[in-house]
């Protein structure tokens, strides 16, 4: 190798004023694991903005039930798909139906919201989890986000070009990621690890028009976060509501907080009339994950 390979990321300077330049009725948004949870209010909400959404599960019948009950919530535009997001087949099948989507409805997909993901089965040292509940969570967390942005980053670029509007990715990431939680190492760790994937993915999409997004959605009383332990003191008021989830989300989605690509939000804290006001008085530190020198 004749060059020195770059390390660390220069984020871009160039994001102008604020400005929504998505068109939500032209668009697919892709909503992984949207059958449920968080990604179902995702998915609810993405759809009532106007996307076309396709909602994923890992089985297909549950996808396409899931995506039936948001028709007839929102009646919005909503495709169901099965998807196992570390499956290397599995993903390219989808990326198939994808693909045969944006020709039947004449929209593009502008939009990936990662937000399918595990947390491990039980909390305390991690020399004590189980084997496969560490390996299913890397899997889903690390290996699934990085085959979506893999097969879909060079489709949200095309549409980049085509429609000259840019493409967004938004990874459902997690305080754990960005401070640690040590009950749970191995799922803080895989949150982490998606800092450095946004990082390359601003280092070589940005000038393409991709950006991307970490965003933290609080703690949304889920069927899983009311099942951990670390949890149990919380009562009503302590958890972020979905629409706090939700709103921020398609704002990002818009484009009017695009200064923040590559950088890191959280639902709860962050609305998109705080973040407006921060844009501009960003640092190429602020909102990001900066280890060593």
């Amino acid at each position: 190798m004749s060059e020195k390979l770059p390390y660390g990321t220069n984020l871009p300077t160039d994001s102008g004023t604020a400005e929504a330049t998505a068109v939500p009725t032209e668009t697919i948004a892709i909503i992984t694991g949207g059958a449920r949870g968080i990604g179902r209010h995702l998915s609810e909400a993405f759809a009532n903005a106007g996307y076309h959404v396709v909602v994923t599960a890992t089985s297909a019948e549950r996808a396409e039930k899931a995506a039936a009950e948001i028709v007839d919530a929102t009646g919005g535009a909503v495709t169901g798909l099965g998807l196992v997001v570390d499956e290397i087949a599995s993903v390219q099948e989808f990326k198939d139906s994808v693909l045969s989507l944006e020709s039947d409805t004449g929209r593009r997909l502008q939009v990936l919201v990662n937000n399918a993901g595990r947390i491990e089965s039980t909390e305390g040292p991690l020399w004590e989890a189980d084997p496969q509940s560490i390996k299913d969570v890397v899997a889903a967390n690390v290996t699934g986000v990085a085959l979506m942005v893999n097969a879909f980053a060079p489709v949200l670029i095309d549409a980049a070009k085509t429609t000259g509007r840019p493409s967004r990715i938004i990874d459902l990431n997690s305080g754990s990621g960005a401070q640690g939680t040590p009950a749970y190492a191995v799922y803080s760790a895989s949150k982490a690890s998606l800092f450095r994937i946004a990082d390359s993915v601003v280092h070589f999409g940005h000038d393409q028009g991709l950006r991307i997004f970490e965003m933290a959605p609080g703690v949304v009383e889920t069927e899983m976060t009311k099942s951990m332990p670390v949890h149990d003191f919380r009562g009503e008021g302590d958890w972020t509501s979905p629409e706090q989830v939700t709103d921020l989300a398609v704002a990002l989605a818009s484009g009017e907080l695009d200064a923040f690509t590559g950088r890191y939000v959280r639902a709860g804290a962050d609305t998109e009339r705080n973040l407006a006001t921060l844009d501009g008085n960003l640092s190429s530190e602020s909102r990001r994950m900066i280890l060593g020198a």
